[in-house]
């Protein structure tokens, strides 16, 4: 205790010196500033004027530096003197602070939310073991007709048994099953995985354990066993160890829980509830008969890089071509990294935000330099008489600088609170599997990056003038000149505004781009009405209907009953949805032409649609006639409708009606289907990309036991969810629906990435462009506030206020013009990074790169106009009399 008093007493009498250390320097500097003045009246140089002051007083300031060393307390004394002098100046200019504070807060908040979005998706490592090793491999075409395929079964066990560069390789199928726990029926997200899958990935089980090899053999003959997702454990079993080994039905098929899997485990997609052992047999014809549906994930071994391997299972796939050359013609293997795998989607948008947001900070902190300018502009007097008192060159730019970090510092506070609300926004443009709602957040990383970022950006603005600090004019200063022209560093801040105007044309003129893409993308014809559609899934579990006539009798009562249900327009089912991102596609041969050629044959997507598809769709036919009952019968003739894509591609100005094709997934091999009619052209893929040649099938004929319902509303089409859902369960009291929608919902989830990144850059260029004029109109008022006494002197010799407005537009025309010219030479070399973005415009579109500059110059023009107005107005006989 007596040394802890002690302590406080020095700390106490340290305050006190130090606050009469305060008082006495204060008085000191008061006094020699004005006999300063008094001196400079006499006719004194500043120079002269600070030496005389001196000699008078140099006893007391002798005295004054001895005890502030001999305290000890200098420095300190110094800095926290900066640090109360620039706040208390900062107070008495709020309308500079806020300008400053919230233009920094706009900058640095947006690069703070971009850069958790990219260290999340770019940095930090995925949820497997040394994930820096896990690639995914697919198939692909040499002549680029297919890419990321997925792969034969086939194939992929000939890859695993003849490579020498993965320490392990694993395949899974995703789909999805009805799991039966008593009462509690669902359809839940399933993926069949081989046995080494979890090995592969290094994922242990949160409870039980994982597939044994036997259990993967044993899943051909139906013995199977399931391992749960965390969720589904915690939701439906209350997260208690009883679910291990409880008996379930999957698909109406006994099966065993032995495991949970981690919370934090997902792979491709995050909600994912069931895993089931893929039961792949080795000695089946897992190539011809079964196609490429395979999803392949390996494990690199050390010290094998990407390259490697790819040119080793290169030489693999080429054995393969040799061996399958029907099957395998021109068909390659494709290595790629798990994450950009993962990332495919998104990440040019991810790389084009973060430049985006990079060149608005660069605007912003150009912006608050050139505040700081204009402030340092109307304290020149106060600077010039601190370096006439004896204030060295350093001590004023520390004053300066002082003042620039703490605006960077409240700023980076701003711009953090500001982040953690745009992460959750921003977190949608990441696809579900790579960020789940509310994942994205800051940690100590990011806060700490805050931190340097806002500090390195406080000195990086607050350089600009410090530097014209130091080339200070104390004469010009202290008797109130200011040279002609833009006024103290006004080359600098001229040189500021030009770069804040070529980075916002190059911003607006990627924002003109995305948002004419998107334009473009919203009024592209989708080839169907998708208004008042309810669409939602049925999936039969084979084990309860093994049999074609069952499914299609199930599927054919409850597109009936559900058509008669109030407010039903039309009913209709599909294989595949529309903008699904899936379908089935496979070869194509018309009767009466020679077999084409390996590599040339013709590939065309495949759909199983029920009569009611077409007409529930909107979708016109073009020619012939839709599907009828009678077509949908076992025993009626094979018959197929083709879109127009086919007709053109394929038969290239034949009459399609009547001819006879044949698909590669067609059995017996030598059955054809009659073309009935021709539909016109739907999207099926998304809105980005051009109709593929499709054939539709009667459902009776090439049957599922998974099908989309769709179902026309006269309203609101999801008010008949529930009546939909209780004619199924009427049919089925065990057969639930899944993926209850609409067909504007997934219509506005295809066109959801190029919309945000639209909406997203666009708000990037908005901030900047203000902030551009922002810095248009304080360079003009501060050259006309500098220019006022030449400005009321022109006025007084005959200038009418025409010439002074020209006079004040001049003043800013060199600059924004040069802005404008640099920013379009950047926007043409620029832009071409969007083109993989864009649709239906080239990315150096003329109209853009001539509209962005134009838009920048409007703004010049609306930022220029307040200052000019000032000049028109000047009174030369009250200037002259201030004079």
């Amino acid at each position: 205790m007596r040394t802890l008093r002690a302590v406080l007493v020095r700390l106490w009498g340290w305050r006190g010196r130090m606050r009469r250390e305060r008082e006495w320097a204060a008085e000191f500097e008061s006094h020699l500033a004005l006999d300063i003045e008094d001196n400079i009246r006499a006719g004194m140089t500043p120079e002269e004027a600070a030496r005389e002051a001196r000699l008078k007083f140099g006893g007391v300031e002798a005295v004054t530096e001895a005890m502030r060393d001999r305290a000890g307390i200098r420095w300190v004394e110094t800095t926290w003197q900066d640090v109360r002098y620039a706040a208390r100046g900062l107070r008495r200019a709020p309308a500079f602070a806020a300008a400053a504070i919230g233009s920094l807060t706009l900058g640095l908040g947006a690069a703070l939310a971009v850069f958790t979005v990219a260290d999340h998706l770019l940095v930090r490592p995925l949820p497997y073991a040394d994930s820096s090793r896990l690639v995914m491999l697919w198939e692909s075409q040499t002549k680029g007709r297919a890419e990321h395929s997925e792969a034969a079964p086939g194939n992929y066990l000939d890859w695993k048994s003849q490579n020498d560069v993965l320490e392990g390789l694993a395949g899974l199928r995703e789909g999805s099953s009805v799991l039966a726990d008593g009462d509690q029926v669902e359809e839940l997200s399933k993926q069949r995985v081989t046995a080494d899958f979890f090995g592969v990935l290094g994922v242990k089980p949160a409870r039980g354990r994982v597939f044994t090899e036997e259990e993967d053999r044993a899943a051909i003959s139906g013995q199977a066993v399931v391992l749960i997702s965390y969720r589904l454990w915690q939701r439906r079993y209350g997260g208690t160890d009883t679910a291990i080994g409880r008996k379930v039905l999957v698909d109406s098929v006994p099966r065993t829980i032995i495991g949970v899997l981690p919370a934090s485990f997902y792979f491709l997609h995050r909600g994912t509830d069931l895993w089931e052992p893929l039961g792949l047999n080795p000695n089946g014809d897992n190539r011809q008969s079964q196609g490429r549906w395979m999803f392949c994930i390996g494990r690199l071994r050390r010290g094998v890089t990407v390259e490697q391997a790819q040119a080793h299972m290169g030489a693999v796939a080429a054995r393969l071509e040799a061996a399958y050359p029907v099957f395998n013609h021109e068909w390659t293997v494709q290595v790629e990294p798990l994450r950009d795998a993962m990332l495919r989607e998104v990440k040019t948008s991810l790389w084009v935000l973060l430049g985006a947001v990079g060149m608005m900070l660069a605007v912003a902190c150009a912006n608050v330099a050139n505040l700081l300018l204009a402030r340092y502009g109307a304290r020149r007097r106060e600077m010039a008489v601190r370096a006439s008192i004896g204030a060295s060159r350093g001590r004023v730019v520390r004053q300066l600088l002082t003042e620039s970090v703490l605006l960077s510092t409240a700023g980076g506070m701003g711009g953090v609170l500001l982040a953690r609300w745009a992460v959750t926004a921003l977190a949608a443009l990441a696809p579900y599997h790579l960020a789940a709602p509310g994942e994205m957040q800051m940690d100590g990383r990011i806060l700490a990056a805050a931190w340097i970022l806002s500090l390195l950006t406080g000195v990086l603005f607050g350089l600009a003038p410090a530097m014209v600090t130091s080339r200070l004019d104390l004469t010009g200063a202290l008797r109130g000149g200011n040279r002609p022209g833009l006024g103290a560093g006004g080359r600098l801040r001229a040189w500021l505004v030009g770069a804040e105007v070529a980075l916002s044309v190059v911003l607006l003129a990627g924002a003109l781009l995305l948002f004419r893409s998107l334009v473009g993308l919203e009024t592209v014809p989708s080839g169907m009405d998708p208004s008042n559609v309810l669409t939602f899934r049925v999936s039969l579990p084979p084990a309860r209907y093994p049999a074609v006539a069952a499914r299609r009798q199930f599927f054919e009562r409850a597109l009936e009953e559900i058509g008669h249900l109030p407010g039903v327009r039309s009913a209709g089912a599909v294989s595949f949805p529309p903008f699904s991102g899936h379908g089935t596609g496979t070869f194509v041969t018309i009767e009466g032409r020679a077999p084409a050629k390996p590599g040339e044959e013709l590939l065309a997507l495949v759909r199983t649609v029920t009569p009611g598809y077409f007409s529930t769709l909107r979708i016109p036919l073009e020619a012939g006639r839709d599907f009828t009952e009678a077509d949908n019968q076992e025993s009626s003739p094979r018959r197929a409708l083709v879109n127009e894509a086919f007709a053109r591609q394929f038969l290239r100005g034949e009459n399609p009606l009547g001819k006879k094709i044949h698909l590669y997934l067609m059995e017996p091999a030598d059955s054809y289907a009659e073309i009935i009619g021709v539909a016109g052209n739907l999207r099926e893929w998304s809105m980005d990309r051009e109709p593929m040649p499709t054939v539709y099938y009667a459902e009776a004929h090439l049957s599922r036991s998974s099908m989309i319902f769709l179902v026309r509303a006269a309203a609101d089409a999801m008010q008949l969810a529930e009546a939909s859902r209780r004619v199924v369960q009427r049919l089925d009291a065990a057969q639930p629906i899944a993926e209850v929608r609409t067909m504007e919902e997934i219509l506005g989830d295809d066109l959801a990435r190029q919309r945000f990144s639209a909406w997203l850059l666009a708000g990037f260029s908005a901030v900047a462009v203000t902030l551009a004029g922002v810095g248009i109109y304080g360079l003009l008022a501060y050259a006309v506030a500098a220019r006022r006494s030449e400005l009321g002197l022109r006025a007084a010799l005959g200038a009418d206020a025409g010439r002074l407005v020209a006079l004040v537009l001049r003043m800013g025309a060199g600059p924004v013009a040069g802005g404008l010219a640099a920013g379009a030479a950047g926007a043409l070399g620029l832009t071409g990074l969007l083109k993989s973005l864009l649709f239906g415009i080239a990315p150096r579109d003329p109209a853009t790169l001539v509209g962005a500059p134009l838009l920048l110059a409007l703004v010049a023009l609306a930022a220029a106009c307040v200052p000019a107005r000032r000049a028109a107005m000047v009174d030369p006989m009250e200037t002259l009399r201030a004079e």
